[in-house]
């Protein structure tokens, strides 16, 4: 199997943002927790797992490919366990979820680096962090939080956001002994 060129790589980066953004919007429109930088980040990370095991399929002789598809696919569902980690759900509000899609990319660019593939890892940073800085002022512009419109989602917001400032406050204190 030949390796990618740099142009098939950017083209199926490309077209996972644009697929993720897709659907990204359809469920950022109905106002849905994960929505559109959410499944851009999710699109990117599955695009850049399986650009990784492409080139591990190139790189490595067939003795080692069985072994790095293996790593790779720990990994990867892994790493989906950590980036649950990030997410806060507290009644109605559901928070993180952006987090835990460019913690589970991360992975995607270590993995990339692991096996030497740094012009894929490049560009998956590029559009992972178009996504994060770029998107975001598209989608606080087109998509603003919504109004609450009950006392219970607005309570529930208050709360959500004082066990986040109690779970910062948590982390930088020292712990008792």
């Amino acid at each position: 199997m030949a390796p990618l060129t740099a142009t098939e790589i950017a083209t199926r980066l490309a077209a996972a943002l644009v697929a993720g953004a897709l659907v990204g919007l359809e469920r950022e429109r109905k106002h849905r927790p994960a929505g559109f930088r959410t499944m851009i980040l999710i699109s990117l990370g599955s695009c850049g797992f399986v650009v990784a095991g492409l080139a591990a399929l190139s790189s490595f002789p067939d003795s080692g490919q069985a072994e790095v598809s293996r790593i790779l696919q720990g990994l990867m569902s892994g790493v989906g366990f950590l980036g649950a980690g990030a997410v806060i759900q507290n009644k109605k509000a559901v928070r993180g979820l952006t987090t835990a899609a460019a913690v589970w990319v991360t992975a995607a660019l270590g993995a990339m680096c692991g096996i030497g593939q740094f012009i894929t890892a490049g560009m998956l940073a590029a559009f992972t962090l178009f996504t994060l800085l770029v998107l975001e002022r598209f989608e606080e512009r087109y998509f603003p939080e919504p109004d609450f419109d009950s006392n219970d989602q607005r309570d529930a917001h208050s709360e959500l956001k004082g066990e986040i400032a109690r779970q910062s406050a948590e982390r930088k204190s020292p712990p008792n002994t």
